[in-house]
């Protein structure tokens, strides 16, 4: 599912749409908390002409505050920090600065009362003059980086403490109860593996000349048996005389003599 990439132990979390479909903002990230057991922690800033006022952002911050003590006076606390969903982008920029955003963005992900920070940006709404910029910023800032690409196809950028990021294309299925994700192989990816079929064909081509006389086999089948038992060798017989009797057939050249060779002997 989506929210097993995206509900992680990454805090500050971007989700560019790129489908302009900013109403169902609210809603698509509040189920994938709810989806992983996290959406009773929902804190979200007041929409409209409240966002020009400075003291809704510093309210925020003391909510967050108040609820984390709350859940650590309880006897089994399980989760502590609130996740937070900001307002889109667009509706932040048209209120607040800038500079006064990524200000206060940097105090939600530095708060030890903040679990998560979800802010969704649709680039076409952004009508700041230096909105490339702008959108930059916040993906500079941002450890997660969800892009919703089509209908059919996203891409996620995940930054990890130690340094490395993971850059994933995935194809995504939306049902009436889940939102699925596969992931797509990249160009290196692809490659690879493309690599490895060649190097297996290869070996199994060598296997092959190293032993051109193939396998073999023992037992023989029953048209084989056949075929055998049916066989003549040379040596053998193909008629047997009387049993007992001895039959000699003289040469021409054969000198029988009469007399016994041996009566001198006196024997």
């Amino acid at each position: 599912m989506l929210s097993n990439l995206i509900v992680t132990n990454q805090k500050v979390i971007l989700i560019i749409d790129q489908l302009n479909r900013e109403r169902i903002a609210l809603k698509f990230i509040g189920s994938l908390l709810h989806e992983q057991g996290e959406g009773k922690e929902i804190k979200t800033l007041p929409i409209g002409t409240q966002l020009k006022h400075v003291a809704s952002f510093e309210t925020l911050l003391n909510e967050c505050n108040n609820n984390n003590i709350n859940q650590l006076n309880q006897s089994e606390p399980t989760k502590t920090g609130c996740n937070i969903i900001l307002p889109t982008l667009a509706d932040l920029l048209c209120y607040q600065t800038p500079a006064y955003i990524f200000d206060f963005i940097n105090k939600l992900r530095r708060s030890e009362h903040v679990r998560r920070v979800f802010l969704w940006a649709s680039p076409q709404n952004l009508q700041h003059t230096d909105a490339d910029y702008i959108l930059a910023g916040c993906e500079y800032l941002a450890e997660l980086v969800l892009r919703l690409e089509t209908d059919t196809t996203l891409s996620l950028i995940s930054r990890k403490p130690g340094g490395g990021v993971t850059n994933k294309r995935y194809t995504c299925q939306v049902s009436k109860t889940e939102f699925q994700v596969t992931p797509l192989l990249d160009a290196g990816e692809t490659n690879a593996l493309a690599a490895a079929t060649k190097i297996e064909a290869a070996h199994e081509e060598a296997a092959k000349a190293a032993d051109p006389g193939g396998t073999f086999k023992i037992e023989l089948d029953e048209d084989e048996v056949v075929a055998r038992n049916a066989l003549t060798l040379p040596y053998e017989r193909t008629s047997e005389a009387a049993e007992g009797n001895i039959i000699y057939t003289p040469d021409a050249d054969d000198d029988f003599d009469d007399e016994d060779p041996d009566e001198d002997l006196l024997i």
